[in-house]
């Protein structure tokens, strides 16, 4: 028991040392282990393992964690919602299995335009009218996560750096989707992981995907619109 704890402390302070130098190879102030007095304002005696400043009156409040199992998302999730009341600050939950890389976050979330939506759609319209269907629901595949992670953000769930599924299952538990759109999201996510791996989808059955990713992707759209 004490070798296992022992070695996950050892991991999570071999990621959070990552983290601090991706930050400080930026040129960020970063503070480790910050103590009440270097919090930039009162988080109710919650000390975060990093305060990363961009300047003064911006930067990110981080939590790390080696393994992104069995989270405590609901108190993470207020406390995005404590942190987003402070205008230039954000919340960031980083784990050792995160999809995304590490110190890639902006501050702003500026909305997709309605002009790079139909860029992206006209593209992947395009690759389906010559027939390159695969390549259309990889497209299609990620633009809907690109649209789930904003989600995530927008929501004040601190998930969206986590991997698609850890993050569906999230946005579903949250309230953020439906079951119906999250029993869709599965589902299109097994036939990604087939098409992406070189694994062989029917024709039809590809075409009956892309459709129903096509309407996913609509309803997100959707919901970025509010």
């Amino acid at each position: 028991m004490v070798l296992a704890q022992s070695t996950a402390l050892s991991t999570n302070n071999l990621l959070k040392n990552k983290v601090s130098e991706c930050y400080r190879l930026q040129g960020y102030e970063v503070i480790d282990q910050p103590h009440i007095d270097q919090m930039p304002f009162d988080l109710d005696q919650y000390c975060p393992d990093l305060v990363v400043k961009i300047s003064e009156t911006q930067g990110f409040i981080i939590e790390i964690e080696d393994v992104a199992t069995n989270l405590s998302i609901e108190r993470y999730r207020e406390l995005a919602k404590i942190v987003s009341k402070h205008s230039g600050w954000r919340f960031l939950l980083i784990t050792g299995e995160d999809a995304t890389p590490i110190a890639e976050e902006d501050i702003g979330d500026i909305r997709l335009t309605q002009s790079q939506i139909l860029h992206r759609k006209e593209r992947i319209a395009k690759l389906i009218s010559i027939g390159e269907r695969e390549a259309a629901f990889l497209s299609l595949w990620i633009f809907a996560e690109i649209l789930m992670r904003r989600h995530a953000r927008q929501a004040l769930i601190p998930i969206d750096r986590l991997t698609t599924i850890l993050m569906i299952n999230h946005l579903y538990t949250q309230s953020e989707i439906s079951l119906e759109q999250f029993e869709r999201a599965i589902a299109l996510n097994e036939i990604r992981n087939r098409v992406a791996h070189g694994f062989l989808v029917k024709p039809l059955n590809l075409n009956e995907a892309i459709e129903k990713l096509l309407n996913l992707v609509d309803e997100f759209i959707e919901m970025e619109k509010h």
